[in-house]
Order: C-alpha cells, then sequence, then structure tokens
C-alpha cells in the first residue's frame, strides 16, 4: 500500500473509531454525575464542541449545549471547587470553549457565581489543596480568567484578579516553601500537583506579577522535581515537567539554579526508557497528554511526540477484540478527558494536525509545481 492509500486507509480507521466514541457519549454522559472538567461533563462538552467543528455536524454542537445546561443547573452550594471535578475546572471549561469561539458569551457575566464561590473558598478554606493529587485550581483558574485582559489595567475585574494572583502566589510559598501541606496529612505533592505549581509560576513570570516571590518559588521547585522524577513512573507527567523545566532555566537569574536545574534534564534525558510499554500504561499517558495539552498551553508537548504518541495508541484500539474490550470497561467514572472523552479528543487533535500536514504538503508541491513551470 502507498504512503497516500495508507493514511487515506488510517484516516477512515480513526474516523470511525471517534464515530463509536461519539455515540457511546451521545447515549450515556447525561447520566453521569461528575460535572467536572477532568472526570465529567465538562470535558464531555470540549469532546463534542471539537467534534462537531471536525465533522460539521450540527447535533454535536447542540449535545454539547444541553451538557453545558446541565452542569449550570447541577452546580449547587455543595458542588466541589477542586480542578479536576469541580468549579475550577468548570470555569476553566467554560473560558476555553468562549476564547475558542465554540460558544458566545461574556465570561464575567457567565462565570459571576462561580467567580464568587472560588473567590470566597480560596480565602475561607484553611489549605488550598484538598490532596496529594489535587491540581493548582485556583491559580489555573485565575490565570485563564485573565488571559487577553493582561493588559487592561483600566478595568476593575482585571485589576482584582491579578491582585488575587499575587495573593495566590503567598498561598504557593506557603505550600512550596514553608511545606503547608504536612499539618493537613499530607506527606509529599504529586507529579500532576508540581507540574500544576509550576505551569502557574511560568504564567505569573511571563506576566510580571510579583516577580521577586516568583523567583523565590522556582528556587524551591528542584526538590519536588528531582523526587517526583524518582518516586513516578508517569511517562506523561514525566515529559510535561520535563518541558516546563527546560521553561523555567530560560527564566530564572540565578545561575546556580539554572545549573541545578539543567543537571536535573540531563540525567533525565540519559536514562535508558523502556522500549516495550504495556497496553494499559500507553492508555494513561495518551489520555494524560491530550488533558496536558489543553491545560498546559503553551508550554506543551511537541506535536511529533503527540503523533508517536497517537500511533502507537492507534495500534492498540485498531484490533476490534482490544476495542471491545476498552468498551465494556466503560462506566460513570471513565467517560471523561480522563476516559473516553480524552480518548476521542486526543485521535482528534492527531487527524487535524495530520490533515493540516497534509494540506500544507500540498500548497507546497503546488508551489513547487508552479515555479517549474516558470
Amino acid at each position: 500500500m502507498d504512503g497516500l492509500k495508507h493514511n487515506s486507509f488510517l484516516k477512515s480507521k480513526v474516523d470511525n473509531r471517534l464515530q463509536r466514541i461519539a455515540n457511546v457519549l451521545l447515549l450515556n454522559a447525561s447520566f453521569i454525575d461528575n460535572i467536572g472538567l477532568l472526570n465529567g461533563k465538562m470535558g464531555i462538552a470540549i469532546f463534542f464542541f471539537h467534534y462537531a467543528r471536525f465533522v460539521n455536524n450540527k447535533i454535536f454542537e447542540d449535545y454539547a449545549g444541553e451538557l453545558i445546561d446541565e452542569i449550570y443547573e447541577e452546580i449547587n452550594t455543595n458542588t466541589l471547587v477542586d480542578f479536576a471535578n469541580g468549579l475550577t475546572g468548570i470555569g476553566w471549561g467554560i473560558e476555553y470553549l468562549v476564547k475558542n469561539r465554540f460558544v458566545e458569551a461574556d465570561t464575567d457575566e457567565a462565570l459571576s457565581e462561580i467567580d464568587t464561590s472560588v473567590y470566597r473558598n480560596s480565602l475561607y478554606r484553611p489549605f488550598l489543596l484538598d490532596n496529594d493529587k489535587d491540581l493548582f485550581g485556583f491559580g489555573l483558574y485565575y490565570l485563564t480568567r485573565l488571559r487577553e485582559h493582561e493588559n487592561d489595567d483600566d478595568n476593575l475585574n482585571t485589576l482584582f484578579k491579578k491582585q488575587h494572583l499575587i495573593y495566590l502566589t503567598d498561598d504557593c510559598e506557603r505550600i512550596l516553601i514553608k511545606k503547608q501541606y504536612l499539618d493537613f496529612s499530607i506527606q509529599s505533592l504529586s507529579l500532576d500537583t508540581i507540574n500544576s505549581f509550576a505551569w502557574f509560576l511560568l504564567e505569573m513570570h511571563r506576566l510580571g506579577l510579583f516577580p521577586m516571590k516568583v523567583e523565590k518559588l522556582f528556587h524551591s521547585l528542584p526538590e519536588y522535581i528531582e523526587s517526583c522524577l524518582q518516586s513516578s513512573d508517569d511517562k506523561a507527567g514525566h515529559s510535561q515537567i520535563l518541558l516546563l523545566t527546560e521553561n523555567i532555566i530560560h527564566c530564572v537569574a540565578d545561575k546556580e539554579l539554572k545549573d541545578i536545574l539543567k543537571t536535573i534534564l540531563k540525567k533525565e534525558n540519559d536514562k535508558v526508557s523502556d522500549t516495550d510499554t504495556p497496553e494499559d500504561i500507553v492508555f494513561k499517558n495518551f489520555l494524560k497528554n491530550t488533558w496536558q495539552q489543553l491545560v498546559y498551553a503553551p508550554y506543551i508537548i511537541p506535536d511529533n511526540f503527540l503523533q508517536d504518541s497517537a500511533g502507537e495508541l492507534f495500534s492498540i484500539i485498531d484490533n476490534e477484540e482490544n476495542w471491545n474490550r476498552r468498551l465494556d470497561k466503560l462506566n460513570m467514572n471513565n467517560m471523561g478527558l480522563t476516559g473516553f472523552a480524552g480518548l476521542g479528543l486526543g485521535l482528534l487533535f492527531s487527524q487535524m494536525k495530520e490533515e493540516l500536514r497534509t494540506v500544507k504538503s500540498e500548497v507546497r508541491m503546488e508551489s513547487i509545481i508552479e515555479k517549474l513551470g516558470k
């Protein structure tokens, strides 16, 4: 089979899997209780908005809109605040949809109640992490709320968000430097948690907010990065922290800190990686790479890495027996971005990038032919 036919055949197979994922989620998503970003309806809605645009089918867009309506109806005083399952992730998701023009809304108005709840929680709760795997959702939320308005200092909402981000940086100091988490029966911070803090600090540095404190906090990261790299076998999480570390090196002024971080990178790059990865690990890596690609822009894994990951994943689910076994494991806890919606979104991203590459290649070829003809 030549290259063109092979690509067409592969696209057809991936399109088939995407359609089946969409059908499964259409039938089941409204019945799940979790309304959050990573594990619930918010992430599924993001998948359907992307899929609707990809296949140009308003049915999927309408269904995604229905899921958003359900999320708002189901928010109550007992709704969690965390990023994976609660308000900070839901608010982040609404901002993502508006900024990517999937929906039209004034987010200051649409997120006013979530803003109030998140703000009160950040002020009055004794500690901003629920457990050792929790992401720094308050920081992720406020930074996405500020994005595209960071220079609008005549706006009181913008000034308020910047002020609160400075308060959150103080919370980072209590967590990372003073290790306040030990007072709340958390023995260590996970790789996912450290990734979220590293991203938060990089964005604060980019915005020029509280620079002296941010630089101080950068100095606290090496021990956490080294510990996470040694204690976790999470390949996707490793790739993300190494990429974030590379970006931190370009930000910090202290030569000694730069050298420490470079040594960590070199030590990790010198390791011999396993060539044979179990199927379940391939799935977990692919799903995590997908949601990390959403959350950690612009510090995200290069496209060629993600394409290789997608190819490895598809070689597994292309097997009908393997695919059916995955479907048999479908339940209310694995339909979000950490499950089937993440699988669909990751395959969708790979298809979109492959089609973009094909278009660029065709344009280059036409340009070459045109020049040869002159």
